[in-house]
């Protein structure tokens, strides 16, 4: 899931990367045309690119924040995992030496004892 979500934000980065040197381009071109020479259309045309542009950079911080929220979260998620694993390896220890504790206890028992003692049972 991690990775598929990682995928998405590159993808739509390289999305916006892509549009963001074409409006800079023709937003240049008419900003470095004369005021006086500019139509209508070109000042709407101007308004209308710097607006996408300013679009596009917040998209991609948006993007960005996102992919450090992502980030943080995982790692909060693998410090929880973690965490549940060494209560569980704790748990387990101790069901292992409950559980082995009566057969230790009789095998200790037998072998206490003096060998001739074993062999005349």
């Amino acid at each position: 899931m991690r990775r598929e979500s990682e995928l998405v934000y590159i993808s739509k980065t390289q999305d916006l990367e892509g549009q963001q040197p074409g409006v800079e381009g023709e937003l240049r071109r008419l900003m470095e045309k004369p005021e006086h020479l500019k139509t209508e259309a070109d000042r709407k045309r101007e308004e209308e690119l710097m607006l996408k542009l300013v679009d596009i950079v917040n998209d991609r911080n948006a993007i960005i924040d996102g992919l450090d929220e992502d980030r943080l979260r995982e790692e909060e998620e693998d410090q929880e995992m973690n965490e549940m694993m060494q209560k569980l390896e704790i748990k387990k220890g101790n069901i292992e030496k409950k559980k082995s504790s009566p057969l230790k206890k009789i095998f200790r028992r037998k072998s206490k004892r003096n060998p001739e003692e074993t062999i005349k049972n």
